[in-house]
């Protein structure tokens, strides 16, 4: 979709409600854009103290669009959004034309940057977007791996989550995450590391894409916003607030082909985007800490109810975006569980394979004592182990094979 009116509209209606606003959703899948904020626009200029117009229409909406809303939320929504348009704040060619100089974007329903995947938000799905950056948020987001975790996260947390991010951008999947201090810094600054002259990340951010925030991230955010891509639902000049984070967080979630969790606590937000992807059928991984870790708790909890498959490494993490080869991290895995040498053993030949010395052979009876049996037993499991390589004899002593 180019058409200047259906950006326009757009832009206006992304000011005229929060996130989320799920009336506003009806009205716009009933009437589209354009129409929607025409009729909006004009009823708050002109509609009575009790805004009957504005409320006909909204019931108007909801009756095509097939559902029942009540009295009272028809009122309320017809009073928030004449509250914001009579308040000046809409005002779509001073937005278009700030973005424009700070080179961003508007990318809404119909443009072909539009990822179709955040039609699985349904009514939840944003209303348009703002891109800030040069990266294709389409293209970026068909092969996506959100790495999300704690602020305030550990040495061990920050190393997961840089070295995942750096594998996966190295693979040519996008690293998503969410721009604030600890884990989503790691992350992105993983995928940077990896990047060669094309983008591999993606910031979703809670307030405008003109406020670089948390300010403590600027350069960071800065660089997203010269070579890569900063993303947000809110209108230009918005304050990150509690409810536009928990609100970001649904778009994390349906942008990526799979969420991971590298390091959480109990609350942590992270857990918000978690459920989030569990809603829409996404692949959920997460990182497991020490079980005694406050800061990985959030990550148990996941694994431990069934909502996460525990990851421990960037190869799962392929797993989980459908991105690994199989037959290579089969061998690996296989590789990996060699058996040691004392599997398969009897009883008696683990007694004895474990008393033996790696220095300084000892005879048959002193190993009979030490593995606490008869030496008729202990000279049994000393020929099974010669013969397994496992023992080594030179004259009456015995020792571990070489």
């Amino acid at each position: 979709m180019t058409d200047p009116a259906e950006l326009r509209a757009a832009a206006n209606l992304m000011r005229t409600a929060e996130p989320t606003d799920r009336m506003l959703a009806v009205c716009i899948r009933a009437e589209g854009l354009t129409e929607t904020w025409r009729a909006l626009s004009s009823t708050a200029r002109d509609d009575g103290p009790d805004n009957s117009r504005a409320r006909s229409f909204i019931a108007s909406c909801a009756a095509g669009f097939g559902i029942t809303v009540s009295t009272e939320a028809v009122t309320k929504a017809a009073e928030r959004w004449k509250t914001r348009i009579t308040g000046q704040d809409c005002d779509a060619d001073r937005d278009l034309r700030i973005m424009e100089r700070l080179g961003a974007r508007l990318i809404a329903p119909g443009c072909a940057e539009w990822p179709q995947q955040l039609d699985d938000l349904g009514l939840d799905a944003p209303t348009a977007l703002w891109a800030r950056g040069p990266g294709n948020l389409n293209d970026l987001t068909s092969v996506s791996c959100a790495l999300v975790g704690a602020r305030a996260a550990t040495g061990y947390g920050t190393a997961l989550a840089k070295n995942t991010a750096f594998e996966l951008a190295r693979d040519r999947a996008t690293v998503i995450s969410g721009g604030a201090f600890g884990i989503d810094a790691a992350a992105h600054a993983g995928a940077l590391a990896a990047s060669v002259g094309q983008a591999s990340t993606i910031a979703l951010m809670a307030g405008g894409v003109d406020r670089m925030y948390p300010r403590g991230n600027a350069d960071l955010l800065e660089e997203l916003c010269r070579n890569h891509l900063v993303v947000s639902e809110c209108p230009p000049g918005a304050t990150p607030m509690r409810h536009r984070f928990l609100a970001r967080n649904r778009l994390i979630a349906a942008l990526s082909t799979a969420v991971v969790v590298v390091e959480a606590g109990w609350r942590s937000g992270a857990i918000n985007t978690a459920h989030h992807a569990a809603e829409l059928c996404r692949p959920l991984g997460a990182f497991p800490g020490r079980a005694s870790d406050a800061e990985s708790a959030g990550c148990h909890r996941l694994i431990r109810e069934g909502g996460a498959v525990l990851v421990a490494e960037p190869d799962h993490v392929r797993e989980l975006l459908g991105t690994a080869d199989v037959a290579e991290l089969f061998s690996r895995e296989s590789a990996r569980a060699q058996r040691e040498p004392a599997d398969g053993l009897s009883d008696a030949e683990l007694k004895v394979f474990s008393a033996l010395p790696v220095q300084r052979g000892v005879d048959c009876l002193t190993l009979a004592v030490r593995a606490g049996l008869d030496p008729q037993s202990t000279r049994a499991a000393l020929a099974a182990l010669e013969l397994a390589g496992l023992a080594h004899r030179s004259g009456d002593a015995w020792q571990k094979g070489r």
